[in-house]
């Protein structure tokens, strides 16, 4: 749409509210600017509020503060490696100087009040070179929401449960190295409101957008840019009253995410016919279709089984968003549970989630089909005692229709689908290995990262224990998407979205999950979609202010 009258005017307009938008508007303000966030939800934060809330800038200030040694060449050999050849070379030497420098800005100038997660090793640790077994994540501290006034209720929180949102990084490797429980911790946090993960992140960057101006519209869609001489100069917003025409005298930024729930662009993109999602409905791959008139094209920044896609399960009874049924990510490698495809056969080490990933994407060209493919994890009554199966607690009953129980193993095998004979050979060899604490087969619990996230400090292996106890359960898993897609918009070192032709687009932007991946390419890892949000959103709004 061509410019001619405007209903508003501001400087930059970020299109999202995730960590990507609210960190272009925030360094925008504190340069001068006048900044509006429009968000297609009803509330505050985007995906990222729903995250983990790490931030793998890699080496860093506040890690060297804390007396943890390390190296910028180290850290690129280990992203080298998850690359696999798909990222741009100068693009990632970029990622690593600007973003100590982000991190830095964040910490001083803006002051969000960041944190070193201690003894919280790289995913690889230490099977890739350059992996580090601390240092290089970070994490916003519990963030009183009460500052917020009567934004408090205006910013998400998960509504998958206090899990989500009430519970820190560092209190997970804490409590594995004989710390205070979740529970407890998760007690303390709810009593005050104290917001982390990626919601302490999204309520700490509301509050410091607010001390400095920044507007915001909520339940408000961007349903196209306004472009003058091929320049970007505005949007079109639309609401519960109409349409407004807003100008963006230096750019605008598309931070609106992934497109999980766009069926079309899931199956092209990430090649998968069917997936659920955790993500906000509202996540439908806006920036695709709002860039494609101006000659966009979206590029995957790496195969599809690289993308941090995850397996799941579907909650039958329960409804997210008023939308039914729910689904839920699976931190596969708790004690007393396997995962087996139709054969019965486990077939990936089960204890960390990118290698199952990596392993149910598996298309054999023998068989001309995805031989992990349907899977199901096997469980007995002690892994529902101990750590249940979210969204029922330890010790609590499944929600109905979640899985198929039964007395014995035979008979679940029956129900499941399962070959019977093939899931009694694999669930005694694995018993056997219990014993023995060592998994031969995929060296399951070997991965300091799945020890932490599921396993049991007190057992011989974290990860292991047998599946032997009646009844026992099996649960069919699901892909499930998390915001983080193959495909996002060709963007350069300072978020400027580029055409097919490689030409930048004038006054355009993006950042986090909606920009490719060109710096990392392939690849699991938690904390870069955060730290790239917060990083080309920074870098954004240097570019749209610099004089």
């Amino acid at each position: 749409m061509i410019a001619s009258t405007w209903d508003e005017e501001y400087d930059t307009i970020s299109v999202g509210s995730g960590i990507g938008g609210l960190s272009t508007a925030i360094t925008a303000a504190e340069r001068g600017a006048k900044a509006l966030v429009i968000e297609k939800f009803e509330l505050l934060g985007g995906v990222s509020a729903l995250s983990s809330g790490q931030l793998w800038p890699g080496p860093n200030h506040l890690a060297k503060a804390a007396g943890i040694e390390d190296s910028v060449d180290k850290a690129k050999d280990y992203i080298d490696h998850l690359g696999q050849g798909h990222a741009s070379p100068e693009i990632r030497d970029q990622y690593f100087a600007r973003a100590q420098e982000c991190i830095k800005y964040y910490d001083e100038t803006i002051g969000i009040p960041l944190t070193v997660i201690k003894g919280l090793p790289d995913y690889y640790y230490p099977e890739v070179p350059g992996s580090a077994p601390e240092g290089r994540y970070l994490e916003v501290q519990p963030f009183p929401a009460a500052k917020l006034g009567e934004y408090q209720k205006k910013v998400l929180v998960s509504p998958y449960g206090a899990y989500y949102s009430y519970t820190t990084s560092t209190e997970w490797v804490e409590m594995q190295a004989g710390g205070p429980s979740l529970g407890a911790c998760i007690q303390g946090h709810l009593a005050k409101d104290e917001r982390c993960a990626g919601a302490g992140m999204a309520a700490a960057q509301v509050y410091e957008a607010l001390k400095r101006g920044v507007d915001f519209r909520t339940s408000t869609e961007v349903v196209e840019l306004v472009t003058e001489d091929s320049r970007v100069v505005g949007v079109v917003a639309r609401d519960s009253q109409g349409t407004r025409r807003i100008r963006a005298r230096l750019g605008v930024i598309l931070a609106t995410g992934g497109y999980d729930w766009n069926r079309r662009f899931v199956g092209s993109f990430d090649a998968l016919p069917v997936a659920g999602s955790m993500a906000l409905p509202t996540v439908t791959g806006d920036h695709i279709v709002l860039s494609s008139k101006l000659g966009v094209i979206p590029l995957p920044s790496r195969a599809p089984g690289q993308s941090p896609i995850f397996v799941g399960y579907k909650v039958p009874t329960e409804k997210i968003y008023g939308i039914g049924p729910a689904y839920r990510l699976l931190v596969p490698g708790q004690p007393h549970s396997i995962i087996v495809n139709a054969t019965g056969s486990r077939f990936s080490n089960d204890s960390f989630y990118p290698d199952v990933v990596a392993k149910v994407s598996r298309f054999d060209g023998q068989e001309d089909g995805m031989v992990n493919w349907p899977a199901w994890i096997v469980f007995d009554q002690r892994m529902l005692n101990r750590k249940g199966m979210l969204p029922a607690p330890p010790g609590q009953p499944l929600p109905e229709g979640m899985a198929i129980k039964a007395d014995s193993l035979a008979a679940l095998a029956e129900q499941a689908g399962i070959d019977p004979k093939g899931l009694a050979a694999t669930i005694e060899r694995y018993n056997a290995m219990c014993d023995e604490g060592v998994d031969h087969d995929f060296k399951r619990g070997t991965n300091p990262w799945g020890a932490l996230m599921a396993g049991d400090p007190k057992l011989k292996n974290p990860n292991m224990a047998p599946v032997s106890e009646g009844p026992f359960y099996a649960v069919k898993l699901e892909r499930v998407t998390m915001g983080v897609p193959t495909a996002g918009l060709p963007i350069d070192g300072d978020g400027r979205v580029e055409t097919a032709g490689g030409s930048v687009v004038p006054g355009l932007y993006a950042a986090g999950n909606s920009a490719a991946w060109a710096d990392w390419g392939g690849g699991f890892n938690s904390g870069i979609a955060g730290m790239r949000g917060l990083l080309y959103g920074y870098r954004a709004a240097l570019h749209m202010t610099a004089k």
